[in-house]
């Protein structure tokens, strides 16, 4: 059955590009894109593994977990905003699979990583961010506490999802292998 699949990669695709647009636009993902991304994910899977499909509500609420759970700890140390948290368990609970919830968690951190840098050299702060990071760095191998301004600048984390679960989503649809697929049991 490759149409379930396929639904749920347009739908996952779908609700990473608004969630990502909102989030560069306005600076929140909407509680309405995700709650709502959530609801449908449980119920579509709910439905096709009642239907007979391979994978059904067990999967999906994997997924979940899958995309919530770490997430909420990096909510907590001040990483991340609750709407990212709440997209990234809209993408497991959409996917139905914690392997492409970890790909897109990887390439999510890497486009952010990406973006961090575009904006360091465009605000021309790389230096000072450079500087600040080895600042750190010396005070934590002191044992001392460094505190430092909150930065200006707003990383739209929600936009490196998206382009995540794009490349994460083909990933699984085309049946390629990852790095972590050694973990499928």
């Amino acid at each position: 059955m490759f149409v379930l699949p396929l639904i749920a990669y347009c739908l996952l695709i779908a609700v990473v590009a608004i969630g990502a647009t909102t989030d560069v636009k306005r600076g929140i993902v909407p509680n309405r894109l995700t709650y709502s991304a959530i609801m449908i994910g449980l119920i579509f899977w709910c439905i096709s593994g009642v239907m007979g499909a391979e994978i059904g509500l067990k999967a999906s609420a994997i997924g979940f977990a899958a995309g919530l759970v770490p997430f909420v700890f990096l909510y907590a140390l001040g990483g991340l905003g609750g709407g990212d948290v709440k997209l990234m368990a809209a993408v497991g609970t959409l996917s139905a699979s914690w392997q492409c919830v970890l790909s897109t968690t990887v390439y999510a951190l890497f486009f952010a990583m990406l973006l961090c840098v575009i904006v360091m050299i465009k605000r021309k702060i790389a230096w000072q961010t450079l500087s600040r990071l080895f600042t750190a760095f010396l005070f934590a191998r002191a044992g001392s506490k460094v505190s430092f301004e909150k930065p200006g600048a707003h990383i739209p984390f929600a936009a490196a999802i998206a382009f995540g679960a794009l490349l994460a989503g083909a990933e699984q649809m085309l049946g390629l292998t990852t790095p972590w697929s050694w973990l499928n049991p």
